[in-house]
C-alpha cells in the first residue's frame, strides 16, 4: 500500500517564475510535481498551498502557519514535503523541530537554487530526495538538498549558489541520496512514547548581537528599552564576551536583571561553545548567561522564540530553552 504524502508549498526559488524586479514564486505545488514523472507511483501525494513568498519574507509567525498546517492533516498523512526558498530554509527547518512535539512521521524541508521550470534546475532532484525521506517512516525534520539529508536542527546554508548549499553543522549528515534512494547514515531514531501536539507559539522578541572587536555594551541597554525578551550574544570562540575594555558583564548583568534571557553563541562553526575555558566565559555563566553549546545560530533563535511563546514566564522559558 502507498504512502500518502502531503506536500505544502510556500513559494521560493523553486517556485518562481521571471517577473519584472526578478524571480517571483508562482508555480503551485501540482504543477511541481507533474514535472518530476519518477514520483509517479512512489507515493500518493496531494498538494496545498499555504504560502507564496521569497524565504526572505517569511517570519516567525509563518512558522506556525506551517506548523499548524501539518498539524491539521497529520493523522491522514504519512509524511510531509515542505517547499520552501533557501534563504531561510534552516531557520524554518529548526522552528519546525521544536514546534512538532513528539513527532512519529517525517517533515522533510526542501527546495532550489535554480526554479524547477529552469533547464539546469535542482529543483526535480530535491523534490524527488525529500519524497524519499517522507516515505521512509523516520519520524523527525529533515531537509533535503544537494544530495544529502540534514537533520533540522543541525541545518545552515552556507552557499548562496551552489547546489550543495547546505551543511550539517556539529552532527553528522541524517543519510546521502542515491540513485535508487536514501541511505542513512544515521540510526533509527525511537518512535515518540507521548501523544503528537503542535506548540506553535512563537514570541519575536529575540535579539542576535554579532560581537566585533569594538561593539560596545550599550546594545544590551537598548534591547531592554526596547523590550526584547532574549538576546543571543554571537562572541568569539568559545563563546565569551569581553571583560575589559567594553565590557559587557555589567550591561548582562543589567538584562538579567530586566528579566532578559542571555545566551552566548559563537562566531566558529563547529564545536560550539566552552563558558568554562576562559574568565570571559565562566563571569559571564557566573551571572546566569546560557550556552548555546554546540546548536546553530538558526536552531538557538527559534528555540527562544518557541520557549518564550509557550511560557508565561522567563523562567518556564528558560527551562524550556534547556530541555
Amino acid at each position: 500500500m502507498m504512502k500518502k504524502i502531503l506536500m505544502i508549498s510556500t513559494g521560493g526559488t523553486i517556485a518562481s517564475e521571471p517577473g519584472p524586479d526578478g524571480l517571483v514564486p508562482k508555480v503551485d505545488g501540482a504543477a511541481m510535481v507533474r514535472m518530476i514523472p519518477r514520483l509517479h507511483g512512489l507515493c500518493d501525494i496531494t498538494c496545498k498551498e499555504i504560502l507564496s513568498l521569497d524565504s526572505s519574507n517569511i517570519q516567525p509567525h509563518h512558522w506556525s502557519v506551517m506548523a499548524d498546517a501539518i498539524g491539521a492533516d497529520y493523522a491522514d498523512y504519512d509524511g510531509f514535503v515542505v517547499t520552501h526558498g533557501t534563504d531561510t530554509m534552516a531557520y524554518t527547518a529548526a522552528a519546525l523541530s521544536w514546534m512538532l512535539k513528539n513527532l512519529g512521521k517525517p517533515v522533510v524541508v526542501t527546495g532550489a537554487q535554480l526554479p524547477i521550470e529552469h533547464p539546469e534546475t535542482d529543483g526535480k532532484r530535491n523534490i524527488y530526495s525529500a519524497f524519499h525521506v517522507a516515505c521512509s517512516g523516520r519520524p523527525g525534520v529533515y531537509l533535503a538538498f544537494g544530495d544529502k539529508v540534514v537533520g533540522g536542527k543541525f541545518a545552515k546554508k552556507m552557499h548562496t549558489s551552489e547546489f550543495n548549499a547546505f551543511y550539517s553543522v556539529n552532527a553528522p549528515y541524517a543519510a546521502i541520496t542515491a540513485s535508487d534512494g536514501i541511505e542513512w547514515q544515521t540510526p533509527e531514531p525511537p518512535m515518540p512514547a507521548d501523544k503528537f501536539e503542535v506548540l506553535s507559539n512563537v514570541d519575536e522578541r529575540v535579539m542576535l548581537i554579532k560581537l566585533i572587536p569594538g561593539t560596545t555594551p550599550d546594545i544590551l541597554d537598548y534591547a531592554v528599552s526596547q523590550k526584547y525578551r532574549a538576546v543571543v550574544i554571537e562572541g568569539f570562540g568559545a563563546g565569551g564576551v569581553p571583560n575589559d575594555e567594553n565590557n559587557f558583564l555589567p550591561a548582562v548583568e543589567r538584562a538579567l536583571r530586566a528579566g532578559m534571557i542571555a545566551v552566548c553563541a559563537s562566531q566558529c562553526m563547529y564545536d560550539g561553545v566552552n563558558l568554562s575555558e576562559y574568565p570571559i566565559g565562566v563571569l559571564a555563566a557566573r551571572l546566569g548567561v546560557l550556552s548555546a553549546e554546540k546548536m546553530t545560530i538558526e536552531a538557538v533563535c527559534t528555540k527562544l522564540m518557541w520557549a518564550l511563546g509557550n511560557s508565561n514566564t522567563a523562567e518556564e522559558a528558560k527551562a524550556l530553552f534547556l530541555s
